[in-house]
């Protein structure tokens, strides 16, 4: 009973990471393949995947690649064999992903420091070409996507912010149950 309860877990965790690839326009079985081999406590191998998806083994060969490429899972050579090993640590990915998202945050905030100059230049054009159609139009534009960088700052900020406490306590946590 314990068995088929953690299985009903297992499927039921695997069917979200489905349903947000495939909002997100990817094809779910990467989230799959993704799920199999970071809820697994030893790596797999290529041909474990193939087995367990159904799917040919170059089919799951290019999902590997890109699960690989975007740092979502590790790939280790078998001792004494050409064999590859896949695995998967969450936290390494969420330092890749909390990497990225203070990335974003760096270059909107850099591109928006651009924005303001390019608003400040407007401000210095005379008159006459501030209010012809081509100056109000162009002020109209930068002035939307200067707000519209300003308020995802904000957004990226504070969802850094709490993304860095939330992975704090969880590696805390994780620390604790460990020894």
């Amino acid at each position: 009973m314990t068995d088929d309860k953690l299985n009903q877990i297992r499927a039921s965790f695997i069917g979200i990471l489905e349903e947000i690839v495939k909002f997100r326009g990817n094809d779910p079985m990467i989230a799959r393949i993704y799920a199999m081999i970071v809820l697994s406590p030893e790596p797999l191998t290529q041909e474990q995947i193939a087995k367990t998806t159904g799917y040919s083994r170059s089919q799951i060969s290019r999902y590997l690649a890109n699960l690989e490429q975007r740092q979502m899972i590790t790939r280790e050579s078998m001792p004494g064999s050409r064999t590859q090993l896949y695995g998967g640590e969450t936290i390494p990915f969420l330092d890749g992903f909390r990497s990225g998202m203070e990335a974003a945050e760096k270059f909107i905030k850099s591109k928006l420091e651009v924005i303001d100059h390019i608003l400040a230049a407007w401000q210095t054009l005379p008159k006459d070409i501030k209010e012809s159609a081509d100056g109000v139009k162009l002020k109209e534009v930068v002035t939307v996507i200067s707000a519209w960088f300003a308020s995802y700052i904000d957004l990226l900020s504070e969802f850094n912010q709490r993304f860095n406490e939330r992975v704090k306590k969880i590696e805390k946590d994780l620390l604790l149950v460990k020894f």
